[in-house]
């Protein structure tokens, strides 16, 4: 395959969305709550967990789905772009049935990243946030079989398919500030037989 069929949206998100999103995202991101890589659904190869951030699965803060503003947005943009998404490429004609999803938060700082990796899902959305002004370079997402390139920016979101493998290049902190890196809500698709 000469690109994976992803779909990319810049600027998602209105002013007041993203300030509804951001405040959770700080709420969710202090040393109770975000986890180390070992429990946070990291990847792993040979054993060894291939990504340095902190993470936190929704499901496990919120018992209410409806309780979170991240979900709630997220969930309304997904219904959205997964149909476009689906009209992509002729593999991605499911992903308008999937119909179980997850939510993961990571929070990347000065040198965190995650190597190459498949996702174990039919489809992985990425929804993409900092505080501005951005204080951090890179964060980058390269589709490593085929050498694409996504360059991080706040309010973006990506879907492409689990199989593509990726990566997240090394994060680094420009200046000083208080969670003032690169996060990444991660929602995982998939097709589960009922």
């Amino acid at each position: 395959m000469d690109k994976v069929p992803y779909l990319l949206k810049r600027d998602v998100f209105s002013d007041e969305e993203l300030r509804l999103i951001f405040d959770e995202l700080q709420f969710l991101n202090n040393s109770h709550l975000m986890q180390p890589p070992e429990n946070s659904g990291s990847a792993r190869v040979d054993g060894e967990f291939i990504k340095n951030n902190k993470g936190v699965f929704l499901r496990n803060v919120y018992c209410r789905e409806d309780a979170s503003s991240i979900i709630r947005l997220l969930k309304d943009k997904l219904e959205q772009y997964v149909i476009e998404y689906s009209n992509v490429h002729i593999t991605n004609l499911n992903a308008a049935d999937t119909n179980e999803i997850w939510f993961l938060v990571s929070y990347y700082e000065n040198e965190d990243c995650y190597k190459p990796h498949e996702d174990a899902t039919f489809a992985t959305a990425l929804f993409w946030f900092n505080k501005e002004p951005q204080k951090f370079t890179g964060g980058d997402l390269t589709f490593n079989n085929t050498n694409e390139v996504v360059e991080y920016k706040n309010n973006t979101f990506v879907i492409f398919p689990g199989w593509a493998r990726h990566s997240v290049s090394p994060v680094y902190f420009d200046g000083e500030g208080d969670r003032e890196g690169r996060y990444c809500v991660t929602v995982g698709l998939h097709l589960v037989p009922k």
